[in-house]
């Protein structure tokens, strides 16, 4: 193949350039009428303008399809890589580095990958593992992050480097990293065609320049204010004429396309002399028409041939059909050296789309293409996935191909994607060719393309085989899930039984203990793993259970019932009560391997069997009391009875009745302390109902035992007996007071005075009976230790002063009382 010298010199030795024919032409209008080539340079000069014109709109058409080629050649190789990169392990960048060496291979370009925050993680330019910095499009790449649609870099400042294309990696919607492309400025250059034409970044940096330079262009005010796409007239910086376009890039918005050309002819003397032509206009109109006829057609008729084959080639490359063959551009040197350089192109595009097809096939991969209503139009490499020829596909077709279970979900995802005009990414089994029908796990992803004014074009994405990945990841994850729960239902049921669980070696060190048998010695879980017992538990605990764990672990048998005894954990420490039962534990072979042991509190039944035993012997000695007390007041009444067997009747019935009250009074308490108030109320009851006058209070809180209790109710009976048949109740207007308080050495006083009553006399020693021997020998014994009892028979009235310390128990009888 010529190089493009040599194809530009091959042109010219076969056909007149551009400048010959025309001069050839106003040779030939001037050789007939001299007077009319004034006319004819009129003529000459406009339609030269307006080929000029004409030309150069093409020129710069063209040479921005090309550019826009180049880039967007570029961008759906990064596209396809970053639909790759975007479900990639990106901590691989072993496996990224190599993969981008071969689409940069491929490019002839350098690959650069970058995370989110624009750090490089891969350069291609830089062997594997060379630590890199950022990149130096910073502000390319931030557009690229945040609205996740690529974009093309200015020149860096300093002016060293090259423009770079940045493509962002996508995932789930939300740009992942970026991926760059360094954009050659010689392809670029060779993209304008010959020129002269300069590409331009947004702040007016030469990119690429073909045929000429920024000297040969106008100011950069006149360049920056110029309307786009339309042919301006200008000087250069060295003040030749010149006429120029500026235009915009597809594939990069913010660059600018200037191609420009001499003026030519329309800044010639043959234009200054125009005024002077007209006048021979009229001689020479024949002449002058017949040779514009003839620059129109053989300046215009390649231009719009051009024309006609840059769209036909857009179209093609739109649809994803064969792209149109070369015209055959004859005539003029220029334009067969323009149509040779897109030949050219044409021929490297198709080189640059087997290599992205041979890809796709050799990855396994599938890059697809839909239209707006997401019918599949293209899919390369699907074959290699599926084992199908590419026919079965297209529309409609492959929803044929998925799981029936799958293609419910599919749809909907699809749909939603549709709808929102959004990224799409989803998992379904596709049916392969093989002969056991088997189903393979595959991802689509894919991206909505627009054009300049958002319209939506077609969708572009890539499929990609994770059958085994997603295999050996469910198994995993499902095997992964039943282990842990039945882990934590295991460690909920052994943290929560109501008993103490431990596992002990064969050294008797713990292996594991719950949370119920850690409170037993107040001590963390963890803080029993490889102590033994008596390490870290009571020796009355530790003793019996390292015994029993012994005996099971050299026995090979259980040890049940083991009884333990030690202080409980805290301040108090109150005493704890355990059964212990251990069971070996065996391997696979039998052999014991450790023990474990079930300890259950049993101290609140140890207490009740105790509390029982105590309130039998209670019951047994409060019964042996009461047969007492009764015995003496039957022989006491039976001794000292008055008025024969009616008197000795009353006063036993009444002795026993006070004893009864006393007891019922004992009882509703259950035999334990009672307050003063309750038994004097309970020892004068009978009286107070009949209406007699006794008055009775006191101060102070006085608790009296079980033995003051029915000491005193008994001494009140003997007292209101004796007050009604002799003292101040046996006389109108006579009363009983009883006052009580108690002391600050805590010894209670309870006081009987009677008044208004008849004149007391001491009592004879033959008139002493069992009421007398109860209050001066039997009250002050059972008030306990240290009680007094007086009796004062002042003539005023009786006066009894009881003296006791509260709660205390009453003597024990001298043995023979």
């Amino acid at each position: 193949m010529l190089d493009r010298t040599s194809q530009a010199e091959w042109t010219e030795s076969r056909f007149p350039t551009l400048g010959r024919r025309l001069v050839r032409l106003v040779l030939a209008s001037a050789l007939p009428l001299l007077i009319g080539a004034a006319g004819v340079a009129t003529l000459v000069i406009r339609a030269e303008e307006e080929a000029a014109d004409a030309a150069i709109q093409a020129r710069v058409q063209m040479a921005a399809h090309a550019i826009d080629v180049e880039i967007e050649s570029r961008r759906l190789a990064l596209e396809g890589f970053s639909a790759l990169l975007g479900n990639a392990d990106r901590s691989d960048l072993a496996a990224i580095d190599a993969a981008a060496r071969r689409l940069a291979e491929i490019l002839g370009a350098p690959i650069g990958v970058l995370d989110r925050g624009l750090g490089l993680l891969v350069d291609t330019d830089q062997p594997f593992g060379t630590p890199l910095g950022s990149t130096p499009a910073v502000a390319a790449g931030l557009w690229a992050v945040e609205t996740g649609r690529p974009r093309v870099s200015d020149l860096p400042a300093n002016g060293e480097g090259r423009p770079l294309l940045m493509v962002p990696t996508m995932r789930d919607g939300r740009a992942v990293g970026v991926l760059s492309a360094t954009l050659q400025p010689d392809r670029l250059a060779a993209a304008m065609g010959p020129g002269p034409a300069m590409l331009a970044d947004s702040r007016w940096r030469p990119v690429a320049v073909q045929g000429g330079g920024a000297a040969d262009l106008p100011t950069w005010s006149a360049l920056t204010t110029a309307p786009r796409g339309v042919v301006q007239a200008g000087e250069a910086s060295n003040s030749a004429p010149l006429r120029y376009v500026v235009t915009h890039l597809t594939e990069a918005p913010e660059w600018r396309l200037v191609v420009w050309a001499p003026a030519g002819l329309a800044t010639s003397i043959a234009g200054k002399a125009l005024p002077w032509a007209l006048i021979a206009l009229a001689l020479a109109a024949a002449v002058a028409l017949a040779a514009l006829l003839r620059a129109r057609r053989v300046l215009r008729a390649p231009l719009l041939a051009l024309e006609a084959h840059a769209r036909a080639r857009a179209e093609a490359l739109r649809n994803d059909a064969p792209l149109p063959a070369q015209p055959a551009l004859r005539g003029v040197a220029e334009y067969a050296a323009l149509g040779a350089a897109l030949g050219q192109a044409d021929v490297a595009a198709a080189g640059h789309e087997r290599r992205m097809r041979a890809l796709a096939e050799a990855g396994a991969i599938v890059l697809w293409r839909a239209d707006v209503a997401g019918g599949w139009n293209e899919a390369a490499g699907w074959a290699g996935l599926t084992g199908q020829t590419s026919p079965a596909f297209r529309g409609d077709g492959w929803l044929e191909m998925l799981h029936p279970d799958d293609r419910a979900p599919t749809l909907a995802e699809w749909g939603r994607s549709l709808v929102a005009r959004g990224p799409i990414s989803v998992e379904f089994r596709l049916r392969t060719a093989d002969a056991d029908a088997d189903w393979r796990w595959v991802r689509a992803t894919g991206v909505p393309v627009s054009d300049e004014a958002g319209q939506l074009q077609e969708w572009v994405g890539a499929i990609h085989d994770v059958s085994d990945p997603r295999g050996a990841g469910m198994a995993r994850h499902v095997n992964d899930s039943q282990v842990r729960q039945t882990v934590a239902e295991l460690r909920a049921v052994y943290d929560n039984v109501p008993v103490g669980l431990s596992l002990v070696d064969s050294a008797l060190h713990f292996v594991n203990v719950n949370e119920r048998f850690a409170a037993m010695t107040g001590l963390a879980p963890e803080a029993h793993i490889g102590r033994a017992p008596h390490e870290v538990m009571p020796e009355g605990l530790a003793g019996p259970l390292e015994d029993a764990q012994r005996r099971a672990f050299e026995g090979g048998r259980p040890v049940l019932d083991v009884t333990c005894s030690g202080p409980a954990p805290g301040t108090t420490q109150p005493m704890r009560h355990w059964l212990a039962s251990c069971h070996p534990v065996k391997d696979a072979e039998g052999t014991v391997t450790g023990v474990s042991a079930v300890l259950q509190d049993v101290t609140e039944r140890v207490r009740a069997e105790r509390s029982r035993e105590m309130l039998v012997t209670e019951l047994n000695h409060r019964v042996k009391n009461t047969l007492a007390t009764v015995q003496a007041l039957a022989a006491q009444s039976l001794r000292g009875a008055r008025g024969g067997q009616a008197g000795l009747g009353r006063e036993f019935v009444g002795r026993l009745q006070a004893l009864m009250r006393a007891h019922d009074l004992l009882s509703d308490q259950g035999w334990r302390e009672v307050d003063l108030t309750r038994v004097v109320r309970t020892g004068i009851q009978p009286w107070i109902e009949s209406g007699r006058a006794i008055r009775f209070g006191g101060s102070g809180r006085i608790q009296a035992s079980a033995g003051q209790t029915q000491a005193i109710i008994l001494a009140l009976h003997e007292l209101a007996t004796n007050a009604a048949l002799h003292g101040a109740l046996s006389h109108p207007g006579g009363e009983v007071e009883l006052h009580w308080e108690l002391g600050e050495d805590g010894v209670a006083t309870l006081d009987w005075q009677e008044s208004g009553g008849p004149a007391v006399t001491p009592p004879t020693a033959e008139r002493r009976g069992f009421g007398m021997r109860l209050l001066q020998r039997g009250l002050a014994h059972d008030l306990g230790p240290d009680a007094k009892v007086t009796l004062d028979f002042a003539p005023e009235g009786l006066r009894v002063r009881m003296r006791f310390r509260a709660g205390q128990p009453a003597l024990q009888p001298a043995e023979g009382d």
